[in-house]
């Protein structure tokens, strides 16, 4: 039988054909690699970017979430007493008194001797020096509630060249509410201002933010978050204690005015009230001007103490006269108080517009005029314009609220809101006599945020 071809191992594997395969690399296509690195790193930094500001928005967000801010506490100052200041009277016993006491107290003998040790005694200058390190020792310590403000601004030159500009003023920490620092100033100098700085008594600094701006007194509060203050700076600097100005009679007493008197922020004069009698004449308001014997510069601020190293007045250089040039004066504190709670709590004042007095008894006896609040001018525009108020009206009641003074419309003001519609009554002169008219108002506010 003859044998299969497929059996014979050599004819196998002489039809066989070897095959030979080398693998070459693809040549590198060198624009090609370079683009995709670029369009890489281009996605790598957009999305660097884009997760940075989600960071930054979201950040914010889960802070308040996960650790939410305690509320601030409400700013008060307790309501002052006619016993907050000792009348002259109260200053000295009564001589009787006195006589007694000693008849009582001490022998002849010794009453003899401490007259006599205090009729031969005379003082040195080394008393005087102990008086004046005293006195600055009360500055010293008040002004652990001074702050320097400064207000940085860009501006150009005449060549169109950028640069920053500053102003100083002093500013009064008049609260602390747990979270922040609030800070009274003037915002004159601030409202173009394109960042504040604050420095404190032990020179650390930080920013602060303007909370509520008062457009009648131009005064505002400013903020500073504590906890970007260091634990030594928030142990040195404390809250101001403020006193009162509303004494029966604080003319003649002994200030201390610290702050920036003269215009250089730490300056310290000393002097005594010269004049408290005065009102500024600002709308919806009853403000009292403090006038002293001390020295100071036209563009000079902050606070007037009394001994005991409360603020008794908030230096306004812009409140001089012709007669007082240079001469400090300031804003009685007992009447700002309310004002201060309000702008610290950040709430919104109602705005009248009107300016005023209230009508003297004998006045009213001897010409036959209604006891209120005589309106003595009208501001253009105001609420109080608008509802038909005029100069020579006398304001007696507010809605069902009798009116006898102008310090009695002013507190009930206060109490008031921005917004709210009102029925004031006021008694306008007639050819014969008064007239009994009642007028709707809508009041607006008086405070800027």
């Amino acid at each position: 039988m003859p044998l299969n071809q497929e059996d014979n191992p050599k004819d196998n594997l002489a039809n066989t054909a070897f095959i030979s395969e080398k693998i070459k690399q693809r040549p590198i296509n060198r624009k090609k690699l370079l683009r995709r690195t670029i369009i890489t790193i281009s996605l790598a930094v957009i999305f660097g970017i884009v997760a940075c500001f989600t960071f930054l928005l979201l950040q914010p967000v889960f802070s308040d979430t996960l650790y939410p801010e305690k509320e601030p506490e409400v700013i008060s100052f307790p309501e002052e007493t006619a016993s907050d200041e000792l009348t002259p009277e109260e200053m000295f016993a009564d001589d009787n008194e006195i006589a007694a006491s000693e008849a009582m107290n001490l022998e002849a003998t010794q009453k003899d001797q401490i007259d006599a040790a205090l009729a031969s005694y005379a003082f040195s200058s080394s008393d005087y020096s102990k008086i004046m390190s005293s006195l600055k020792a009360v500055a010293s310590e008040a002004g652990r509630s001074m702050v320097k403000i400064t207000a940085v601004s860009s501006d150009t030159n005449w060549f169109s060249s950028s640069y920053e500009s500053s102003g100083t003023t002093s500013g009064l920490i008049v609260a602390d509410s747990g979270n922040y620092l609030y800070i009274l100033s003037f915002y004159e100098g601030l409202k173009d201002a394109e960042s504040i700085e604050v420095s404190f008594c032990d020179n650390a600094k930080a920013q602060a933010q303007v909370k509520l701006v008062d457009s009648i007194t131009g005064l505002c509060i400013l903020n500073v978050r504590k906890s970007v203050l260091s634990a030594d700076t928030r142990n040195r600097v404390t809250v101001a204690s403020l006193g009162s100005s509303n004494s029966n009679s604080i003319t003649g007493l002994p200030v201390i005015a610290i702050g920036s008197p003269i215009g250089v922020h730490g300056s310290i004069s000393y002097g005594i009230v010269t004049s408290e009698k005065s009102t500024i004449d600002l709308p919806d308001t009853s403000y009292k001007l403090l006038t002293t014997d001390i020295y100071g510069n036209s563009s000079g601020s902050g606070v007037l103490i009394n001994l005991n190293g409360q603020v008794v007045g908030i230096i306004d250089m812009s409140k001089q006269t012709g007669e007082l040039s240079n001469i400090i004066c300031a804003i009685g504190v007992t009447e700002l108080k309310a004002l201060i709670e309000d702008l610290s709590n950040n709430r919104n004042r109602a705005y009248l517009g009107v300016h005023g007095a209230t009508v003297p008894q004998e006045i009213q006896t001897s010409q036959n005029v209604p006891a209120g609040a005589y309106i003595s001018m009208t501001e253009m525009g105001s609420p109080a314009m608008k509802a038909g108020i005029q100069s020579g009206d006398i304001v007696t009641a507010i809605g069902d609220t009798d009116i006898t003074s102008y310090e009695q419309l002013i507190n009930k003001l206060a109490g008031l809101r921005p917004d709210d519609v009102i029925s004031i009554t006021v008694m306008r002169q007639a050819p014969i006599d008064y007239i009994d008219m009642e007028l709707e108002v809508t009041l607006e506010k008086s405070t800027i945020d």
